[in-house]
């Protein structure tokens, strides 16, 4: 059996105990079975990045299954409020609490419910953390099918921001567009390179539209990968950033731009304890599908930020943790990709690594 498959399954019995009730009432106990359908690698062939303390590489299996849950002893009319409990339990959970653990989505299964027995269909995704440092990997077999999406991939850029401090340009391979859409009193983008911490930075509170989920319009600094001064014209790709932030406001990624009034992005809040994707088309803003609650990242810690878009589908990781799922209502378009800031005063880039679908 595959190790990591195999800490997989074993993984998903010690997450389910913890938010299931501690003991079972007097005289009545119960029996939790996974009736496991698929195991598949996550990410790319399993990989699905880099961890950043220790350093080394995250593995990956995705689970879908039957979740069984059996009352055995008592009553039935004990057995059936017992097992009532510990289904409303499970699916007045929160969203985010059950996404930390690894649990993407738990449904029950109605037409197999009775007074003992009920079922629930389930997606768990399982990260393999490293527990001693190690070398992180730099290249992967891309044709491997990993289950995740129809399509190969290769390697389109792998840069680190410590060997852009010898070049007498360090972000010639870069170009931030002009600023538009800002609020009246907002101040312009700063990218810089900062040859002590060796990495890029954003050093003003620019913004366009209000901070929090209130408002969809969501403008800010960019700052898009032109490798060699080509523009990269990507619609389906993986991004790996490693960011540290001193500002509790927006930072990530914009993607599919093709201009000014025609982008998609990903801001990370911490301030508003929210993660989301948008979009501006024609000049209209909207959000794609709903974002994350409670969750956004810690200040002064280097984070590794993951942006998956293939087809609709558009998913968001941080440090291994899927952190937001969302389906567009049409392909992402072919378009740049590069930083983006949000109100964020402090934003400091490490690594990019880009990989394409082909």
């Amino acid at each position: 059996m595959d190790p990591i498959s195999k800490a997989a399954l074993e993984a998903f019995d010690s997450t389910i105990t913890a938010f299931l009730p501690e003991s079972a009432p007097h005289g009545l106990n119960r029996d939790v079975r996974l009736l496991p359908e698929a195991i598949r690698p996550s990410g790319i062939g399993g990989y699905i990045g880099a961890h950043p303390e220790p350093r080394g590489a995250i593995y990956g299996r995705r689970l879908q299954g039957i979740l069984q849950i059996s009352i055995r002893g008592g009553n039935d009319n004990n057995a059936r409020s017992y097992l009532d409990q510990i289904v409303h339990g499970l699916l007045t959970q929160q969203h985010g609490d059950l996404r930390r653990a690894g649990i993407q989505s738990i449904t029950l299964r109605p037409e197999c419910a009775d007074a003992r027995c009920a079922q629930f269909d389930l997606s768990f995704e399982y990260q393999h953390k490293p527990t001693a440092s190690s070398d992180l990997i730099q290249t992967l077999d891309l044709s491997v099918d990993t289950n995740i999406t129809p399509h190969n991939a290769r390697f389109l850029w792998d840069i680190a921001s410590r060997t852009l401090s010898d070049t007498d340009t360090p972000l010639a391979d870069f170009y931030a567009p002009e600023d538009v859409d800002l609020n009246a009193s907002s101040p312009l983008a700063q990218w810089n390179f900062q040859q002590t911490g060796q990495c890029i930075s954003q050093d003003a509170a620019a913004r366009g539209g209000q901070m929090g989920l209130n408002n969809v319009r969501k403008s800010g600094p960019q700052l898009l990968w032109r490798p060699s001064g080509e523009k990269l014209k990507v619609h389906g790709f993986i991004a790996e950033v490693e960011f540290e932030s001193g500002s509790p406001d927006g930072i990530g990624l914009v993607f599919g731009r093709s201009n000014a009034e025609n982008l998609f992005y990903f801001i990370a809040s911490k301030r508003h304890q929210y993660h989301l994707f948008g979009c501006r088309e024609s000049g209209n803003y909207r959000f794609i599908g709903t974002p994350a609650h409670n969750v956004g990242f810690g200040l002064h810690t280097r984070h590794v930020l993951n942006i998956t878009v293939y087809n609709t589908s558009l998913i968001a990781t941080l440090d291994g943790v899927r952190t937001l799922e969302v389906i567009s209502t049409s392909p992402v378009p072919a378009g740049e990709i590069g930083f983006f800031t949000h109100n964020n005063n402090d934003a400091r880039f490490y690594r990019i690594r880009l990989i394409e679908f082909i």
